[in-house]
């Protein structure tokens, strides 16, 4: 779909272009990972499907503690000098492995990380305890995902514990698993999002736009970005950032999630092969 739009509309030269490599695509031993042998296959399946002659950015989707880091960088390194991509970039890394693959680069002259992608919200702020000042203090871009939370953060859901019928947390987290009902779902994250969401109601800002104003003011954070399955929540979004909410607005907000961080933190970062890190298991958080 993306990559007829982008050669029909003759609008390539304007988008930055990402996708990524390392989550599982088949049931061959090397339909995954970050290996030379995954990472070249999958970005000629990228260009092919995405009809353009280049990816702009290119991640590796989280860490594979199965592969040197200097193979993976080595491999993106040749796609680089072919032209075939044109940045490299991490998500989901650990804070040391980023380091590990920096130093890799500098010492083996490849190309490096430019950017890290990685959960990062008022509910998951794990990211910003020790990645964000490591990646502004080397130049690294942070794109963070997930500002709302999967919706979270809009309180839709209430503190019920019974997820919206339709919702990214019903049937879908379901056939996955449940990891988004077992990440938000609790007693510390139903009230935070309860006074959360009174902040945008005493103010009359909604409350997409204080999730987001938060992560994107937070030092060091480059842009975050944000998915959407339908028209209204692309609107919604646009219409948040058509203006800011006030320093005081935002006092209020990040004292919120300074409260809620400091009972029932997130240990980030993840495993590897994982997107978020290990769930509180303090009493705080059950």
């Amino acid at each position: 779909m993306i990559g007829n739009y982008l050669a029909e509309s003759d609008r390539r030269n304007n988008v930055v272009l990402a996708t990524k490599y390392r989550s599982t695509v088949g049931v061959g031993v090397n339909d995954l990972g970050a290996s030379r042998y995954h990472i070249v296959r999958a970005v000629e399946n990228s260009l092919r499907r995405l009809r353009t002659d280049r990816i702009d950015l290119l991640y590796c989707h989280s860490w594979d503690a199965e592969t040197p880091v200097e193979e993976t960088l080595r491999a993106v390194d040749d796609l680089i000098h072919q032209g075939k991509v044109v940045y490299a970039a991490a998500s989901n890394f650990p804070t040391w492995v980023l380091a590990k693959g920096l130093w890799t680069s500098d010492v083996r002259n490849l190309y490096r990380f430019e950017a890290i992608q990685s959960v990062f919200n008022v509910l998951q702020p794990g990211l910003g305890r020790e990645m964000i000042p490591f990646a502004a203090d080397h130049d690294v871009a942070v794109i963070p995902y997930s500002p709302l939370a999967s919706g979270m953060l809009t309180g839709k859901h209430g503190a019920s514990g019974k997820a919206v019928a339709g919702s990214k947390f019903d049937a879908r987290d379901d056939s996955k698993g449940g990891g988004l009902k077992s990440r938000y779902f609790n007693d510390p994250t139903f009230e935070a999002v309860s006074k959360f969401t009174a902040i945008a109601e005493k103010y009359g800002h909604p409350a997409i736009r204080l999730a987001l104003q938060w992560v994107s003011e937070f030092p060091g954070v480059t842009a975050p970005i944000f998915g959407a399955r339908k028209v209204e929540h692309i609107q919604g979004v646009l219409e948040a950032w058509s203006e800011s909410a006030p320093d005081e607005v935002m006092a209020e907000v990040r004292a919120v999630a300074d409260e809620f961080e400091s009972q029932a933190p997130m240990a980030y970062p993840p495993d590897s092969g994982q997107a978020f890190g290990t769930l509180p298991t303090s009493a705080a958080a059950k």
